[in-house]
């Protein structure tokens, strides 16, 4: 909980990769210098196990290409070996397309990396993801994992964050709680659809639409009625409606929306990939506040 674990650190473009105790003494060195930037993220204990037991790695393959490996049979390799590691993809034209993490040589978890934005963790698209992968031609560097899944710190973290979860809230309560979990899927989504059509304003002009259309059956989510505004990756809400009532339309909002964006974007097989993920991790790592809340078959209906 809050505790450093792992680091990996490199000053210069043209220095070594430094690992361990080192690199966080060499961060922390940096932090004290003026200018710099600092992005803060947030994962689910068991995908910080992932990446800090990764960070120590040696590399087994390099360059391997789609046009004479496929990806599939060299992940029953993979299981067969009981490999630890993961698989870096990148399209033919070297632009990064994601990682895929093994333990015991079973996939486990995978991010894409996106142009823009922070990367997407999504396990449930895995298979997708390699079948895009094998359906487009890929390049792929294979490693191998060097460290060691950090289960005791983790156990630790998820234990405080099952303590904190704890109070079931007040109907009063319910859609204070709902609120950000939803906020941080369309956000997310927001950034990933803008970044890649490179159009600000492209996802809200969409998800609007979208709004228009569900309104009558959801007024609440009449634009023009001003209970309900999406801004600046915010929600904001002033009507009365019951969670389930609010999850559904917005949920219902955002299924039009993924498929408006199909369309209006064929040309981009890659982004939906990206989307699913990044709504998919975020469902997952708010999984047993939605089941508390009660909503979380309907917040699993997105990809059904």
């Amino acid at each position: 909980a809050g505790e450093v674990i792992n680091a990996e650190a490199k000053v210069g473009p043209d220095s070594k990769r430094i690992i361990g105790k080192e690199a966080i003494q060499t961060l922390m060195t940096l932090s004290n210098q003026k200018d710099g930037v600092i992005n803060i993220y947030r994962l689910s204990p068991e995908r910080v196990a992932i990446v800090a037991g990764n960070l120590q790695h040696e590399i087994l393959f390099k360059g391997l290409s789609t046009d004479f490996t496929r990806l599939d049979r060299l992940l029953i390799k993979l299981r067969e070996e009981k490999h630890n590691g993961f698989i870096e993809v990148r399209t033919k034209e070297d632009q990064a397309m994601g990682v895929l993490f093994l333990e015991g040589g079973e996939p486990v978890e995978m991010f894409t990396t996106p142009e823009t934005g922070p990367s997407v963790f999504g396990r449930k698209s895995i298979p997708i993801f390699v079948e895009n992968a094998i359906k487009q031609g890929a390049i792929f560097d294979v490693y191998k994992s060097q460290g060691k899944i950090l289960k005791k710190e983790i156990e630790e973290v998820k234990e405080i964050k099952e303590v904190k979860e704890k109070r079931v809230p007040g109907r009063g309560e319910e859609l204070k709680n709902l609120s950000p979990i939803l906020q941080e899927i369309l956000s997310q989504t927001e950034k990933l659809v803008d970044g890649t059509s490179r159009k600000k304003g492209f996802f809200i002009k969409i998800f609007k639409e979208s709004l228009i259309e569900k309104s009558e059956e959801f007024p609440f989510l009449d634009p023009f009625a001003g209970e309900f505004e999406y801004r600046e990756g915010a929600i904001q809400f002033t009507g009365e409606v019951g969670i389930k009532d609010f999850a559904k339309g917005i949920v219902e909002c955002l299924v039009t929306t993924l498929s408006r964006l199909e369309k209006e974007l064929p040309k981009d097989k890659i982004l939906p990939l990206k989307l699913k993920a990044g709504i998919e991790s975020s469902l997952e790592q708010h999984r047993e506040v939605l089941k508390r809340l009660g909503v979380e078959p309907i917040t699993a209906s997105i990809f059904k």
